[in-house]
């Protein structure tokens, strides 16, 4: 028992250094205990304290009340959800290098909870760290297979590798298990586009819609009906969008390009205008509407 306090102490206070051998000698501590102990009131007030902190995103409280739990039973199996909550904690704050070490800590005392791993691919999605974000989130999905986000995200990532089979199953799975997330159907119209099935990516982009009703999807359905050279139904999309979302620059943007598509060079300057004056990057607006 005080091996284990003593190393989670040293995570608390930041003193310890060599952070390998302290997750070996923290997994190692777990050998000395064969079951979770019993909570104290107090530490129980403490993690409920934390929650709602969370829930209200008050970092700087929530990480105080996480910090006395830790110190209050610092060998307490139960310790491995709330240095998952640290974490998360520290990602909101922008700290995602503390986050991880938060993160790590929790995945060594448990590392089979796939909440810990989902959480920990979140900070590294984040971070640009695509593959360690891939290789938590196959954890995260190989413990528990039927999770909304990490199958969404996952197929989204594989995606990304060009691994299309992966990413439909991912996506053909949330599909049924979750019928109202519309990334789903997203993520399948992205697939048929880039396998160059684009009548099987327009039908799963208005599915997607159907379910609930985005900018971004709109963005890319407007594009490949522009891409395919359907014109009117692009312009009947921005028309639609552009009354549903006015302040939206994109949809001025788009309708621009399909203006100078047409030649109607005036109305395409007139809405480049437009969507810079509400604020859209400019190195964007000159992608489809150059000097």
């Amino acid at each position: 028992m005080q091996l284990w306090a003593t190393l989670f102490r040293y995570f608390i206070m930041g003193n310890c250094r060599n952070r390998i051998a302290f997750f070996i000698a923290a997994s190692m501590a777990l050998s000395f205990f064969s079951e979770a102990e019993a909570s104290s009131p107090k530490y129980e007030a403490l993690a409920d304290s934390a929650d709602n902190y969370i829930r209200r995103e008050k970092w700087e409280e929530a990480e105080r009340v996480i910090i006395s739990a830790l110190k209050l039973e610092p060998g307490n199996f139960a310790n491995s959800l709330l240095f998952s909550n640290l974490g998360v904690v520290r990602t909101n704050q922008g700290r995602y290098d503390e986050a991880l070490e938060a993160f790590d800590l929790g995945v060594s005392v448990a590392p089979r909870a796939s909440v810990i791993r989902t959480n920990r691919a979140r900070t590294y999605l984040l971070m640009s760290r695509y593959d360690e974000a891939l290789e938590d989130l196959n954890v995260s999905l190989g413990i528990d297979s039927v999770q909304e986000w990490p199958l969404s995200m996952r197929g989204l990532l594989l995606m990304n590798k060009n691994d299309f089979e992966g990413a439909r199953k991912d996506f053909m799975l949330l599909a049924k298990k979750f019928p109202q997330n519309e990334s789903s159907m997203a993520g399948l119209a992205y697939i048929a586009e880039r396998e160059g099935k684009f009548e099987d990516a327009l039908r799963y982009f208005d599915e997607s819609l159907s379910i609930r009703d985005l900018p971004e999807t709109h963005y890319s359905s407007i594009l490949l009906k522009i891409r395919l050279d359907r014109y009117s139904e692009a312009s009947e999309e921005l028309r639609g969008c552009i009354s549903k979302y006015p302040e939206d620059a994109m949809f001025y943007l788009f309708r621009g390009y399909l203006h100078k598509l047409n030649y109607r060079n005036e109305e395409a300057a007139a809405d480049k205008k437009i969507a810079l004056d509400k604020g859209l990057d400019p190195q964007i607006v000159e992608q489809y509407l150059p000097r």
